[in-house]
């Protein structure tokens, strides 16, 4: 690139970084909310918290990419085209693919960048996320303790603790554990604290006493230094980890592994979520191209570029709708994965075509009548 084309890669390359970080938090802000229920409910820190949220944020760049290279192109020609550097490119003989150039050479780059997060980066933030809360919803810890509460993680246990220190430590510790019918107990204790180990979940209690019925109904009393309580039935819950078509890398997509024993609707959004992680990157290209069709060919108009740039804009955000349909579309019949490919390869193509032609498509599609032949010899009229 000389240097005027790399003036104008610059000039579209910081607005791309401002809006792709805008659009990336207002997503982020939307993403944190389910993910903070989540938190709140089973008593996770705040690093936890960002931590999750930043592992969704790749997905969310893949998906927000190619909008924001589109709004900072068409940003940046338009105030190009107010500043008249375009008519001063264009008066030095600069092609409207010279122009173009470095607006393309962006696009292309976003189109790798795209390829790799979709690839490699976002199944494998997806799928460390999915083992994170995982984590925390099998937490023995947050299922069968909540502070100033009575819970009963399994039938005929209940438990109580008057406050849990940010170590996880317990503070004034009750439990009533009757899963014995014909011996009821009783534990009251002045600390205690959960362990796990595998599959063996156990509840240490420090100074307190056990509370037992003898046969002859009297209440007889246990004082303990340290005492352990089996929890192993916890373990019920759900500890698979069960991955999503988002959390899986490409292979696993278009070639399922056939002793896992999907149907054949989950092949087909294997193959809708496959087909679209290699399709959606042609988009960054694509729009790039459109906003250099409408701003980067044609003269200077003094009354601005308003309705080229609403223009351009209505049909960039419809094209990237409807490439979101034909994934949904994907799911229900494969022929339209075809589509995912042709539709933003089609784009480029005529855009490529319109900016590259010499000719104005006016008058290309205007046909042209040939002037009327005058004789040479034809004898002058008398006035």
């Amino acid at each position: 690139m000389n240097l005027l084309q790399t003036y104008f890669w610059w000039q579209t390359f910081w607005p791309l970084i401002i809006s792709l970080t805008a659009l990336s938090l207002l997503a982020l802000l939307t993403q944190s909310l389910s993910t903070l229920d989540l938190i709140v409910d089973n008593r996770q820190s705040a690093l936890t918290f960002l931590y999750i949220t930043t592992l969704a944020l790749p997905q969310l760049i893949a998906i927000i990419l190619p909008l924001a290279v589109f709004i900072s192109s068409l940003y940046t020609l338009n105030r190009l085209n107010t500043d008249n550097e375009l008519t001063v490119a264009k008066a030095v003989s600069f092609s409207p693919w010279q122009i173009s150039s470095p607006f393309v050479r962006l696009g292309v780059f976003a189109l790798i960048a795209h390829l790799v997060i979709n690839l490699f980066i976002q199944p494998l933030a997806f799928r460390e996320m999915r083992t994170e809360i995982l984590s925390i919803r099998t937490d023995v810890a947050s299922q069968m303790v909540r502070p100033g509460e009575f819970v009963t993680p399994v039938p005929k246990l209940t438990v109580y603790a008057r406050e849990i220190l940010p170590n996880g430590n317990m503070k004034d510790v009750l439990i009533r554990d009757s899963r014995e019918v014909d011996n009821p107990l009783t534990y009251t204790a002045k600390s205690g604290v959960l362990s796990r180990l595998d599959t063996q979940a156990r509840l240490t209690l420090q100074d307190g006493i056990i509370q037992q019925f003898e046969d002859d109904g009297s209440l007889r009393p246990i004082i303990f230094e340290s005492y352990q309580i089996d929890l192993s039935e916890l373990n019920i819950l759900d500890q698979v980890l069960r991955l999503k078509s988002s959390d899986r890398f490409l292979h696993e997509l278009l070639r399922p592994d056939p002793m896992s024993f999907v149907d054949a609707k989950v092949v087909r959004e294997f193959a809708a979520e496959g087909h679209a992680r290699l399709a959606t990157p042609l988009y960054n290209v694509a729009l790039i191209l459109l906003v250099l069709a409408f701003l980067a060919r044609g003269e200077y108009q003094r009354t601005g570029y308003g309705w080229r740039i609403a223009v351009c804009g209505f049909l960039g955000f419809m094209a990237r709708l409807f490439g979101f349909a034909l994934t949904s579309m994907s799911e229900s019949d494969p022929v339209f994965n075809y589509v995912q490919y042709a539709f933003p390869a089609l784009i480029v193509l005529f855009c490529l075509w319109y900016l590259t032609n010499r000719n104005r498509v006016k008058n290309i599609l205007v046909t042209t009548r040939p002037a009327p032949h005058v004789p040479l010899n034809r004898p002058l009229v008398p006035m």
